[in-house]
């Protein structure tokens, strides 16, 4: 006895595309480079696990979210995104070139490379099939996308928090 399946549920589900991969590295990357900048946290333990765990949770909720296409997640990216894009411009004209010079422009590369792929991801086929709101068992898995935005989440409660004078370091920990 075979049961029949709906039509819709025999339609092929896009890939994912390869611009939401960039956008998953390139903040990976970012996330390195801001705790090789800042260094780590040597607060008291609990405030670092605490922090660590809660961007972590935080960063993977949104990861999902954007890779679902979900809108409010998305505004959300593009809003870390474009102000960590304004926070390194800014921070460029008081970098010390010998030293910060190469971390800054390779920080810098890796915001424009997320927006890039996040403005490419957003003409893919697969953008536009979840925002039918499919089920979030259909189509490819994206467990891997959410562990490395995991992964930024921590190393993004793990940086040390920069809060003087005019130096200004933006966490841009919530990327996707």
């Amino acid at each position: 006895m075979s049961v029949e399946r709906p039509a819709e549920n025999l339609v092929a589900t896009p890939p994912l595309p390869s611009s939401i991969w960039v956008v998953a590295w390139a903040s990976l990357l970012g996330q390195v480079v801001l705790v090789v900048q800042q260094g780590v946290r040597h607060d008291d333990e609990v405030s670092v696990a605490v922090s660590i765990v809660l961007s972590a949770i935080l960063v993977g909720y949104v990861c999902a979210g954007v890779v679902r296409a979900r809108t409010v997640r998305l505004v959300v990216a593009w809003v870390v995104l474009v102000i960590g894009l304004i926070g390194e411009l800014v921070g460029l004209t008081s970098v010390d070139a010998s030293a910060d010079g190469p971390l800054a422009f390779v920080s810098l590369a890796t915001t424009v490379l997320a927006l890039a792929g996040l403005a490419k991801f957003r003409h893919t086929e697969w953008y536009a099939w979840q925002r039918t709101r499919p089920s979030v068992h259909d189509g490819a898995p994206i467990n891997g996308l959410v562990a490395i935005g995991v992964l930024v989440g921590v190393l993004g409660g793990l940086a040390v928090q920069v809060d003087d004078g005019l130096d200004v370091h933006i966490s841009t920990a919530g990327r996707y």
